[in-house]
């Protein structure tokens, strides 16, 4: 391999981790936004869980109804909350009342690392 290859595979790598780090920075952007428009105007709701994930990522799918509108949730979970919640359950939904497509479940909310 030449100095000149060296350089540009170096370059390269660089632009890759910068690239990546921008995008994870806006992803976390994007959620802390969705968080705070839900904080500001709360609205609750009661969805029933319609899908339990367990394998790779767990997650549940959550359908709950807003003002005469179905809204389907998905959100990732702990274990415990999967431990303590199955299909057909009901759980706590928190939503943004100007946009009630916006919510999390109130589990979630309770988790710092959200």
């Amino acid at each position: 391999m030449t100095r000149r290859q060296a350089v540009g595979i170096t370059i390269a790598l660089a632009f890759c981790i910068a690239l990546f780090a921008g995008l994870i920075y806006f992803i976390r952007a994007d959620r802390a936004e969705k968080r705070a428009a839900i904080l500001k105007n709360p609205g609750y709701a009661t969805g029933i869980i319609t899908r339990v994930r367990r394998y790779k990522s767990r997650r549940v799918s959550v359908r709950y109804t807003v003002g005469g509108v179905e809204h389907l949730l998905r959100a990732r979970v702990s274990r415990n909350f999967l431990r303590t919640h199955a299909k057909g359950d009901t759980t706590a939904v928190i939503y943004a009342k100007s946009d009630p497509a916006n919510a999390i479940l109130k589990a979630r909310l309770r988790s710092s690392r959200n």
